[in-house]
């Protein structure tokens, strides 16, 4: 079971819930919503650092839950990177998506190629070297615009 735990005033959990069904064969609960945490905020960058979000997420009461996911629509970023769609810790079973830069026409399937992807790292998964797996790094909106929303087969095989 994966809980979904939504920043204030995001309300994707039907996304999720059918994305975890169809494409990961998970089934998942609502977790409630959550404020973000305030040292989370980096005012030199106007951003908010994901693995403080994420921390805060895999703190949470999860005991009911194998997995944890949050989603967030504020921008985030990690060491190193400018941005990011979204980050996993596979050793806290917690990951975290921003929507804010998936925007747009094709928002709901970024989303879940997001989603997908975020959790694909929490089952074992590294990135993949097949541009069309959802597994493929994505540096732009570009990029997952592009990607397919099904694991390759070779990923497939070591989720399985």
């Amino acid at each position: 079971m994966i809980g979904v735990y939504q920043q204030e005033k995001v309300d994707h959990f039907t996304i999720v819930n059918d994305v975890m069904k169809k494409y990961l064969n998970q089934n998942s609960q609502s977790a409630g919503s959550f404020k973000l945490p305030k040292d989370a905020y980096n005012p030199l960058r106007q951003q908010y650092d994901a693995m403080r979000i994420l921390n805060h997420i895999a703190g949470k009461d999860g005991l009911r839950f194998d997995l944890r996911l949050g989603l967030v629509d504020v921008d985030i970023y990690s060491q190193g990177m400018n941005f990011m769609f979204g980050l996993a810790d596979p050793l806290k079973k917690t990951a975290i998506v921003s929507t804010y830069r998936l925007r747009g026409e094709k928002e709901n399937e970024r989303i879940s190629k997001e989603i997908i992807h975020e959790i694909g790292h929490l089952l074992g998964l590294g990135h993949c070297s097949r541009p069309k797996c959802v597994m493929y790094f994505s540096n732009t909106v570009t990029d997952t615009d592009k990607k397919g929303i099904n694991f390759c087969n070779d990923c497939r095989s070591r989720i399985e």
